[in-house]
This record gives C-alpha cells, sequence and structure tokens, in this order.
C-alpha cells in the first residue's frame, strides 16, 4: 500500500481492511525493532484462539491509520504502544490494560514510560484528559474502527461477539448498549484533526446499532 497525502481523502482512509492490517502487522512489528522471541511471542499472542476482533489485523490497521494520517513512521514509542496495548487480552477481564503495560516493560529494551502511560490510558478512551497529543493519537487510532462503513462495523461488532461467548445475549446486548451509549454521549469521540474523517461515520453507526440493541429487547 502506497502511503500518501490523498490518504486524508475518507473514503480512502476507511479502505484499509483487516486483510491490509494483518499485512501493516509485519511492518509494525519491523518498526517496533524487536528480539526474535519477543516477535515471536507477540505473534503467538495476537493468535490466540479467543481472539477475533483484537488480532494482528486490528493492531496493523491502527498502524497503517497512524501512517496515513501523517504520523511520524519513526515513531518506535508510537510503534510499541499499538503493538502492545492489546497485548494481553481476555475478554472478560478488567486488568487487560495493565497487564500488557507490564509485558511492555518487561519485554522491551530501554525506557518504557511513555509506552506504558499510553497503553494504560487506551482502559477507557473517553476518561483521558491530559495534554499529550500523541496520547490522544493512540486512543483516536484505536477508535477508528468505529467510523467503519456500516457492513464492516456489523462485521466488527460480530467478531467482538465472538469474543465474548461465554456471555449470555440479553447480558451481551446490554452492555454492549451501555458502552455505545456511553461513546455517543461523549462531547467529541475523536480528540486530534482525525476528527473531521471519523466523527460523523462512527456516531451514525452508534446510533444504527443501539436502535437495532433496542428493538431486539
Amino acid at each position: 500500500m502506497s502511503i500518501t497525502p490523498e490518504s486524508l481523502d475518507p473514503a480512502f482512509a476507511l479502505a484499509v481492511d483487516r486483510e491490509q492490517g494483518r499485512a501493516g502487522f509485519g511492518a509494525l512489528l519491523a518498526r517496533a525493532d524487536l528480539s526474535a522471541a519477543t516477535g515471536a511471542e507477540l505473534r503467538r499472542r495476537y493468535d490466540e484462539p479467543h481472539r477475533a476482533y483484537h488480532d494482528a489485523a486490528h493492531v496493523g490497521l491502527m498502524w497503517l491509520r497512524h501512517l496515513m494520517h501523517g504520523g511520524d513512521p519513526g515513531d518506535r514509542d508510537m510503534a510499541l504502544a499499538i503493538l502492545f496495548h492489546d497485548a494481553v487480552y481476555e475478554p472478560l477481564a478488567r486488568d487487560n490494560e495493565a497487564r500488557s503495560a507490564d509485558l511492555a516493560a518487561r519485554l522491551v529494551r530501554g525506557d518504557t514510560g511513555w509506552v506504558q502511560a499510553a497503553i494504560i490510558a487506551t482502559a477507557d478512551h473517553l476518561a483521558y484528559a491530559g495534554p499529550d497529543c500523541r496520547v490522544l493519537r493512540l486512543l483516536d487510532l484505536d477508535l477508528t474502527p468505529l467510523a467503519e462503513a456500516p457492513e464492516v462495523f456489523a462485521r466488527n461488532t460480530a467478531l467482538l461477539r465472538h469474543e465474548y461467548t461465554a456471555v449470555a445475549e440479553p447480558a451481551w446486548r446490554a452492555g454492549r448498549g451501555r458502552v455505545l451509549a456511553r461513546f455517543l454521549a461523549a462531547d467529541r469521540l475523536f480528540r486530534t484533526r482525525m476528527s473531521a474523517i471519523y466523527e460523523a461515520p462512527a456516531r451514525a453507526n452508534l446510533t444504527a446499532e443501539i436502535a437495532a440493541l433496542s428493538s431486539a429487547a
């Protein structure tokens, strides 16, 4: 994929699919400059059978969109934060981000302070109120799938549902509805210049799914 200024066109920015995301994962690993053993460990983690949405395609897509929106391809800390932010993922756990940050500290050579703090911020995208524009960028990148074309958004929702197969359907609908309603109530979902591309379609998807959940109740 060629990364050019035309990528700021909404249609182009949203054209990156999960297949390309999986290819982007390889580029992300290369930029992270990790040992072969650490790279293999991350591949193993993102290939865990309980993952359907939170996999290598998701983090690879985030890296590609970082580049498409003018992000520094040499920003190793951003690459590490993207790569590790879902490295530990158990759908029903409440400490995935903290454990992912700890994993980064153990496996990455050098100072990982910013990387760990950025990963922790992904535990609640709406709660972060700090001034760090790079953390805001990471949070926005993680939310870009909310703005996919409706059919892609629906597919992603199905992948998430697969990760929560242990949760009964009524509980899933109730929990999903609460999460989406909280997003929709936020003044802004996206807090970088990416908002111009992603905010409106994300809100349209959230509104449509909330309506569908309500009608199915």
